[in-house]
């Protein structure tokens, strides 16, 4: 028998009680553990940027449950297994590197890689060697068990290890428990993402997530498109789809493929789970709107046809969005925008997802030409949408929050004056969220941009811009508040939502209700009310050059 299979038999007969000492949590954890990307420093062994990378509390609950053990437990190892390992360099720097680390497990580790060059990847070679060893292939219960007893036999693997190697170094300016525990737990988080899982594993998690899994569920993820579509399945990747039913979404094995303007790259997309059909059909801001049926042959099928993640990544649970987990009929309904433009545009999707039995595709909306080009219809003609100057702003950095106000008849100065600002004394980045106004005289019309405050759309200050002339300003953010305001000769033409308030001119074709758009159309109305609107060039002229003023109160 080999030094190395000598060594298999020590371990293995001081498995079984430090196995029992792993609280159940952090075995768990550990025995879902799946594969990270680790950030390594060139100064660090594997081991050392692994442990590293996992929270203190992490590493110090298990340092606490094992602690007391680890000082009665004797692992011996053959010296021609440790014969290799350098001896210490200066200890004086080392010492000043520990002080700066949080954990007590994690800086022992820091202490001995540094010190023993080789000892902690030493630890990793044999856990790897020796990992069968701490196999559980008969391990049943639910999910949770499962996972704690395959998490703690390998984490005792790499415990048992690690006081072998460690105690063979000798002196150490550390508590030798803690260094056997952060070298354990980096070598453990490397090895298990390779080890199979006790073979009823996969059957608990099932369970568990069908348990877990409620309805309604919502969703925002992000598609990633390859050969003009994105895929809803089980893993399923289909060669060729047949979008020409509806000209939208195609039925699959295992799921449903969407067809997408964009040939390759990544679309956002919301997914809503409901446990019966959605009580209204919304076609309200969408070009394309059709819903198909599809077989699950087991359920859970995902965005890319990823299959879900049930493990961990450092310091949390990491989840992925998936359809209902149980095999049976479904129904998707999906939302499509912006595909008319390809790798210009907006492409955005809303996927709704109901069990139901198979009926029939059914197509609730079809305007866009892409859909009736799949579907052989004629397409409509090119529409130049009136909005389409002002939809830039989506693609700006207002696109979430601001306010823009146009102004004819006065001067800059009188524009600042009567919105109460005075110059700024520092530089516009050096105000914190201080609320500013950037105002620029152009053509013939001022220009004031506040991208964190409203003043341009006060009730009162708006027709006192309108004095001499005509006065727009649009206000939104990120809270879906929306106002838009006219003012003509010191007097208020209009004020709120041209979605719920009548009277607002120029909108005769501006569909409000189309919400994709509205920060666009209320440039819009606001360019055809004072004859000039707010352009990208205007932007970037008012962010370079324009003048910068902070309110008084």
């Amino acid at each position: 028998m080999g030094k190395i299979e000598e060594f298999a038999v020590t371990v293995s007969a001081a498995l079984p009680e430090v196995a029992a000492l792993v609280p159940t949590g952090p075995a768990a954890r550990l025995g879902r553990w799946e594969a990270v990307r680790w950030y390594r420093d060139e100064d660090m062994s594997p081991v050392r940027s692994a442990v590293h990378g996992l929270g203190d509390v992490f590493a110090e609950r298990l340092l606490g449950a094992l602690e007391l053990a680890l000082d009665r437990l004797s692992v011996p190892i053959a010296p021609e297994l440790v014969a290799g390992l350098a001896q210490p360099p200066d200890r004086q720097f080392t010492m000043s590197f520990v002080v700066r680390d949080g954990s007590t497990a994690k800086a022992a580790v820091s202490i001995v890689d540094q010190l023993y060059p080789g000892a902690v990847d030493l630890v990793l070679e044999l856990v790897q060697a020796l990992r069968d060893t701490a196999s559980v292939p008969d391990a049943t219960g639910d999910e949770e068990q499962i996972a704690a007893r395959h998490g703690a036999a390998h984490f005792a693997l790499a415990v048992v290890v690690s006081a072998a190697v460690v105690r063979s170094l000798g002196p150490l300016p550390v508590a030798v428990s803690a260094a056997v525990v952060g070298v354990a737990l980096g070598a453990a988080v490397l090895v298990l993402p390779d080890v199979p899982k006790p073979a009823a594993y996969p059957a608990a998690v099932l369970a568990k997530r069908r348990a877990e899994y409620r309805f309604p569920q919502w969703a925002s993820s992000v598609a990633t498109v390859a050969d003009h579509r994105f895929l809803l399945t089980e893993g399923q990747v289909p060669a060729d789809v047949d979008f020409s039913g509806n000209g939208l979404v195609a039925a699959v094995a295992g799921g449903v493929a969407v067809r997408t303007g964009l040939a390759e790259g990544r679309v956002p997309v919301s997914v809503r789970v409901l446990a019966g059909a959605p009580e209204e059909v919304t076609v309200a801001g969408w070009d394309e709107v059709a819903e198909v049926g599809w077989t699950a042959p087991e359920g859970g099928g995902c965005l890319d046809g990823a299959q879900p993640v049930t493990g961990y990544l450092p310091g949390h649970r990491v989840s992925r969005w998936e359809a209902p987990p149980w095999p049976g009929e479904y129904r998707v309904r999906v939302h499509a925008s912006g595909r008319d433009e390809g790798d210009e545009g907006d492409e955005t999707y809303l996927l709704e997802v109901w069990p139901a039995p198979a009926e029939p595709e059914v197509v609730h909306k079809r305007t866009d030409r892409l859909g009736h080009r799949l579907r052989g219809e004629p397409e409509p003609a090119v529409r130049i949408l009136p909005y389409a100057e002002h939809r830039w702003i989506y693609k700006s950095p207002l696109q979430v929050a601001a306010t823009i106000t146009v102004v004819r008849g006065l001067t800059a100065e009188e524009v600042i004056g009567a919105l109460g600002g005075r110059p700024l004394e520092v530089a516009p980045g050096g105000v914190g969220h201080q609320p500013l106004q950037a105002v620029l005289a152009v053509d013939d019309v001022v220009v004031v941009v506040e991208e964190n405050g409203y003043e341009g759309s006060d009730h009162v200050k708006l027709p006192v811009l309108s004095r001499e002339g005509r006065a727009g300003s649009l206000y939104w953010n990120v809270n879906a508040n929306y106002r838009l305001m006219l003012a003509e000769g010191g007097e208020l033409v209009f004020r709120g939502d041209p979605l719920h308030d009548a009277g607002a001119p120029h909108t005769e074709d501006l569909d409000f209700e189309d919400y994709r758009y509205r920060h666009a159309m209320g440039l819009t109305v606001i360019s055809r009310f004072v004859g000039r609107g707010f352009s990208p060039a205007d932007l970037a002229q008012v962010r370079e050059s324009g003048l910068h003023f902070e309110l008084v109160d």
